[in-house]
């Protein structure tokens, strides 16, 4: 008995221990977040793969820039900064899901 208890929880670490060593990753759908992105952000950001109507401003880190700086990490730094949003973009309110899928999209673009 104790030798069929030992053997399964051994199996279970098998199984767990590489899982939750996996890094964690934004619970929302990169692409879905496109849309919204080059359409509310590209005015300021510079928005990989899509060109503006304008020129983003020298202020606005691109979406690359931000992507890699370590500031944005851990994930949950960029979800603070994006239900606090900063001028102009205190003119709309994302969603808990439009949040969700700019982190996604912003971890997509992250350098592995």
């Amino acid at each position: 008995m104790f030798r069929l208890r030992a053997s399964i929880l051994v199996s279970l670490a098998l199984v767990i221990v590489p899982v939750a060593a996996l890094p964690a990753q934004a619970a929302g759908d990169p692409e879905a977040a496109k849309g919204l992105v080059a359409d509310r952000c590209s005015q300021c950001h510079a928005v990989p793969g899509y060109s503006a109507q304008g020129l983003p401003t020298v202020e606005a880190p691109s979406f690359q820039a931000i992507a890699d700086d370590p500031s944005t990490y851990p994930e949950q730094r960029l979800r603070t900064f994006l239900l606090q949003p900063h001028w102009p973009m205190a003119q709309f309110r994302l969603s808990p899901g439009d949040i969700d899928n700019i982190v996604a999209y912003v971890e997509s673009l992250r350098s592995k």
